[in-house]
């Protein structure tokens, strides 16, 4: 059986290949827009020869019901759903686990895996949302923060006013410009790059020894290096996939009773 982890985003469709030791042993990103793509993967990994089993997480409804349908459509029939964090086994201390995303949850496990217990930590998201999740020194995740990443607020900028143009900064600019469209770019860029660093400011507090931070998502090794926060900070570019994909996290393809989980759609997905 071949093991497939896939991450269900706002802007991309991310797969992860996973071999026999639980690790990850190839992955690629997709539009979430586009059934076109996935096909094209689908038969490049040579998925139709073999039988797979998934574990997929999703924070999008309507995208988690078209690759429902995708996949049943190919023939899989072992999906294993992560709809919210109250289906991920990690130790926390949220108010409503049920009603927090999947994918934070699980960049957590990932996380914890790959530091193996080596103090407190930090875990700063970079995609659509910019999400800045606290973990003790002791492993359990206390919360975290959410926050609009470059598209959002970029995005923002331009449907709430009368003549601001929507700009898409893609490396650093400098800090002011001498007209619209860079003043735009250093505003959004240097304004999520403040946002975060207070953030894991303000989380590090009363944490002992100084955290450990791993980043992870499409803007993460944009932002990172700008970024001063600890000495032993870290990039992953797919830690949700990571937090999937370990045998050792209690995560898998199966319900505690040993029964493959069947996709059922969302009642309100279109």
């Amino acid at each position: 059986m071949t093991r497939i982890v896939a991450d269900l985003g706002n802007s991309r469709l991310k797969w992860g290949l996973v071999d026999l030791d639980g690790r990850l042993a190839s992955t690629v990103a997709l539009p979430t827009h586009d059934p076109t793509t996935w096909a094209y993967a689908w038969d490049a990994w040579g998925l139709g020869e073999l039988e797979t089993a998934w574990s997929i997480a999703s924070v999008n409804p309507p995208l988690a019901d078209r690759v429902g349908r995708f996949l049943e459509g190919r023939g899989v029939r072992q999906i294993r759903w992560y709809r919210s964090a109250s289906d991920v086994p990690v130790r926390h201390e949220l108010d409503h686990p049920e009603k927090t995303g999947a994918d934070r949850a699980l960049a957590v496990v990932g996380a914890l895996a790959i530091q193996l217990g080596r103090g407190p930590g930090l875990v700063v998201s970079c995609g659509t949302a910019v999400t800045v999740e606290r973990i003790s020194a002791e492993g359990v995740w206390q919360g975290g923060a959410i926050a609009p990443g470059l598209g959002p607020m970029a995005r923002a900028l331009h449907l709430l006013t009368a003549q601001l143009p929507e700009v898409a900064p893609t490396e650093a600019p400098n800090s002011f410009g001498r007209s619209t469209i860079p003043a735009l770019e250093a505003g959004v860029f240097w304004g999520v790059v403040g946002a975060i660093r207070e953030l894991l400011t303000r989380q590090a507090e009363g944490l002992k020894p100084l955290p450990w931070v791993l980043w992870t998502g499409g803007d993460a090794a944009t932002f990172a290096p700008w970024i001063s926060a600890s000495p032993s900070s870290s990039v992953i570019p797919h830690l949700v996939l990571e937090g999937l994909s370990r045998k050792d996290s209690g995560l898998g393809t199966q319900d505690p009773a040993g029964q493959a989980l069947p996709y059922v759609a969302d009642p309100g997905a279109s």
